[in-house]
């Protein structure tokens, strides 16, 4: 494929069109009625020819991936024919016999089989092009241009589709066109003709093609996101689904009863959400997973952390889709029995897969989001990728750390779901099957639980200083290289410590199973430091420790202040006794109960 051109102008394999700022002169329905279809939110500049005539930026990189993506001959053809209509005698002349040696003569659109193309070849045989009256040229071009509407449609179609996934040249020219602000000095169109020649030097440039030509994707030169291949089985996310009303024969929707019209939507419910989610997983996988990967800005490890799982949990969130798809056109998309196959993927075996894809992916959930907050503020060349790929329309506005919860969130809301499908039909089994997402959430919750507290206890024990102990040998020799991270917490807050009534020092308490952890916030560090009752620092019963075992404390209500509480420490020769403060007298219960808990067990 050769591309060459002078400014206005684009020459493909031979073929000359003109490109004014203005492509296709004025409107001519009986030619662009076919094309007129309504394009997504996301790509409203490509619903139809029509639109695109007056957006030359938009036109051009339409072009440009219809030349790597396909035969270019019919959309080359239709904006060929469509420069007759506002031509002279003259220039409709000189425009016939090159449509006719580029289009018609070398075969490149013609077909044997259609009776106009069969009528002008007749004609064609006995007289030479450029002596054909004008008005029969201009009906020929008609003819054989209005002939190409259905390939055309196809080609914007598959743009549409690709543009969504992020899979079409000149993306950020296109932004820069639609994210314009247009002002007296650079309106509207000035800035598209601009960017549409900027687009046209990329194009006479083999080297500045965006996307090769076997495929979408180049090798990146730079930070900039290049998106992967997407999967054939997932382009059908892109567009949301056909409501199961509009599918199921008119007849057999207008004989249903109210109650089971109300049960269909329901289904449809589950069935709709869980193509949404698909195709926000699919998102996380192309637009972020996939692209870091090739640019090679986060390692394998970092990424199978921040994406734990991912391609496993697409397939098994793709399958319950296909399952659910399967019941709709099986039964004319008025499905009767919904419970076998709900019940197998949230119960047995299958539901214990789903449990521990969905514990792994959930719970490293908070970590991701702060190891990409962090990587963002560190790496110029990371946040200058992610804030491109967020910017892609197929993330519709939302940001990565609005898509990486997006498990969480699904697997919250399918025991509601379920419970709305339970009330219309097949009441146990539907139930049954809630009852089994309501145990796979806890779990997760559990995990997701855990997780948290370990990084939270990383970060104490990255901040942990010890040195407040050396006062008591014996603690601190005890102590000293203490691991919090071995051990499982079990509730963390503000306090205040009451040392003595005229000490009181604010401590962060930190529950763990075996033992209460309270430590001083000093700059940057978590301060372990020994406190004593008297002005003098006297190792025993007069220095209190920061740690406290729970294997022999009790504890006792403050009389006086519902927020505090006493713990005492007791040991062969005496008592030591703790008065604490919690900031609630919910977080006093919460923590006192916690601790009693641990004791009592």
């Amino acid at each position: 494929m050769k591309a060459g051109y002078r400014k206005g102008e684009i020459n493909i394999n031979g073929v000359q069109i003109l490109l004014s700022m203005s492509i296709i002169g004025a409107e001519d329905e009986f030619f662009e009625s076919d094309l007129n279809d309504v394009g997504d939110d996301q790509c409203k500049y490509f619903g139809s020819i029509d639109q695109l005539k007056d957006h030359p930026a938009h036109l051009l990189t339409f072009i440009q991936h219809v030349i790597l993506q396909f035969d270019p001959a019919p959309l080359l053809c239709y904006l060929h024919g469509a420069l007759h209509k506002n031509l002279s005698a003259k220039e409709t002349k000189k425009q016939f016999v090159e449509f006719h040696n580029n289009f018609l003569d070398k075969g490149a659109v013609s077909s044997p089989l259609h009776n106009s193309y069969h009528f002008y070849a007749v004609i064609l045989d006995r007289n030479r092009p450029e002596l054909l009256p004008e008005e029969t040229q201009k009906r020929f071009v008609h003819d054989v241009q209005s002939l190409q509407t259905g390939e055309v449609a196809k080609q914007l179609d598959d743009f549409r589709q690709k543009r969504m996934m992020g899979m079409t040249p000149c993306e950020a020219e296109l932004m820069d066109v639609e994210n314009h602000y247009p002002t007296d000095r650079i309106p509207m169109e000035m800035k598209e003709k601009s960017v549409a020649e900027n687009i046209l030097d990329k194009m006479a440039d083999p080297e500045g093609l965006v996307f090769a030509a076997d495929g979408p994707g180049a090798s990146p030169t730079s930070a900039s996101p290049q998106l992967e291949e997407v999967e054939p089985r997932l382009l059908e996310f892109e567009q949301d689904p056909p409501n199961w009303r509009e599918l199921a024969a008119p007849e057999a929707v207008s004989s249903l009863r109210k109650k089971e019209i109300k049960r269909q939507e329901v289904i449809n419910e589950l069935f709709a959400t869980e193509h949404a989610h698909v195709r926000m997983l699919s998102v996380l996988q192309m637009i972020f997973a996939k692209p870091l990967e090739r640019a090679a800005l986060l390692t394998a490890d970092e990424l199978a952390a921040i994406f734990p799982n991912l391609d496993e949990i697409i397939d098994m969130h793709y399958n319950f889709y296909e399952n659910l798809k399967k019941l709709r056109h099986e039964d004319g998309f008025i499905v009767k029995s919904i419970s076998t196959t709900v019940l197998n993927r949230f119960g047995g075996t299958e539901g214990e897969w789903f449990q521990k894809l969905t514990a792994r992916s959930c719970s490293h959930q908070s970590w991701a989001l702060e190891q990409i907050k962090s990587r963002q503020k560190k790496d110029p060349r990371f946040n200058s990728f992610i804030q491109e790929a967020e910017s892609k329309p197929q993330c519709r506005r939302l940001q990565l750390k609005d898509i990486i919860p997006t498990e969480m969130q699904r697997l919250t809301k399918y025991p509601l779901l379920l419970e709305n499908i339970a009330k219309n039909t097949e009441k146990e089994r539907i139930q049954q099957s809630a009852e089994c997402c309501r145990k796979i959430l806890n779990h997760v919750n559990e995990e997701v639980k855990s997780m948290e507290n370990l990084l939270t206890l990383k970060e104490y024990q990255r901040k942990l200083d010890t040195s407040g102990l050396k006062p008591s040998n014996e603690l601190y020799t005890e102590y000293k290289n203490i691991d919090l991270t071995q051990k499982k917490m079990l509730f963390e807050g503000s306090l205040t410590w009451k040392v003595t009534k005229e000490k009181a020092i604010e401590v962060q308490c930190v529950l763990l199973g075996d033992m209460l952890v309270l430590l001083q916030k000093l700059d940057d560090k978590m301060v372990l430091k020994c406190q004593s009752k008297s002005s003098i620092a006297v190792e025993g019963k007069m220095m209190l420790s920061p740690i406290i075992k729970l294997d022999s404390v009790f504890l006792r209500e403050v009389a006086t202040d519902q927020k505090a509480f006493y713990v005492i420490f007791t040991w062969e020769s005496g008592a030591q006794i703790y008065e604490l403060v919690a900031q609630t007298v919910g977080e006093r219960k919460c923590c006192s109960r916690l601790s009693c808990g641990v004791i009592l067990t």
